[in-house]
């Protein structure tokens, strides 16, 4: 008998090994194999690798026009507002404190965002302004972005922006009344933060700015692509002008000559890139469109 329950002793821890080396496998993931391009015409393959990244929008600033910026990372050298009782006008308002209660990074409450919009307009605190300029680029719904464009335009005493252009008006109009609405102090901080929450790479750019800059961050915006999101167009293959297939007649090229080289770049293929760079009579260019 001794014998036999160790024998089915032996045979259980079996079963047990090759369920739980079954199991161990199952839970595993297939490696995505390799994608394959398929032959194209030039025109064809430069145009479908120039497909710009859309971005996902999170919970924080979105926009009818542009790809919310998103992030796993907190914004650096941010300060947090405190969750105490909001100033009235005058009193201890405060313009920086406000700035960073407009948008404070990650999980942002627009419950805070609509209490500092008010409190800029009781202030009547034109230093916000360039802030509300700069939020009209990101944030969504209906009433945000309407309450915002009314704000600035309270402040400023200027006729609100047509909603579904608001922002670019008003970035031409500071454009040309910067000297006027200076930003808070702390303003570069609020930016780095800001810019941090699209790419970490334009926070990092723009960090140096914290320690001086004679350019004003307030004209500095965001053109809706993250870093890489349109790859440029790298030494393109050529054919000779009468062995191509893909063009019309009435189709615009960017030609370049140098030292006894010649070459075309069609638009219709160079637009997709927005920059193409390329060698050309051995000297190295960059056509940017």
């Amino acid at each position: 008998m001794s014998r036999r329950f160790r024998s089915l002793g032996v045979l259980a821890a079996v079963f047990v090994m090759s369920l739980a080396v079954a199991c161990s496998g199952a839970g595993e993931t297939a490696t995505p194999s390799e994608t394959v391009k398929s032959e194209t015409t030039q025109a064809e393959a430069a145009t479908a690798a120039a497909q710009p990244e859309t971005g996902t929008a999170s919970a924080t600033p979105t926009t009818p026009e542009a790809p919310a910026p998103t992030s796993a990372q907190s914004p650096t050298a941010t300060p947090q507002p405190s969750a105490v009782q909001l100033p009235v006008a005058g009193g201890d308002y405060d313009s920086t404190r406000n700035m960073f209660r407009l948008f404070s990074g990650p999980g942002h409450n627009t419950d805070e965002t609509r209490q500092a919009i008010s409190l800029a307009i009781a202030n009547k605190d034109k230093s916000m302004v360039p802030l509300l300029i700069e939020l009209l680029r990101f944030v969504g719904g209906v009433d945000l972005p309407i309450a915002t464009n009314t704000a600035i335009s309270t402040i400023t005493g200027r006729e609100s922006e047509n909603s579904s252009r608001a922002w670019h008006g008003w970035m031409e109009w500071l454009a040309k009344n910067a000297d006027e609405y200076s930003p808070p102090d702390g303003y570069v901080q609020w930016k780095v933060a800001l810019m941090n929450q699209i790419d970490p790479r334009f926070g990092e750019f723009l960090a140096p700015a914290e320690n001086g800059s004679r350019i004003n961050l307030s004209e500095v915006a965001w053109g809706g692509v993250r870093p890489d999101g349109i790859p440029d167009l790298q030494n393109a293959p050529v054919v000779y002008a009468d062995e191509q297939d893909y063009l019309l007649p009435s189709d615009r090229v960017f030609g370049v000559s140098i030292n006894g080289d010649h070459r075309a770049y069609p638009l219709r293929i160079v637009n997709a890139h927005e920059m193409a760079n390329d060698v050309l009579g051995g000297e190295p260019i960059a056509l940017a469109y």
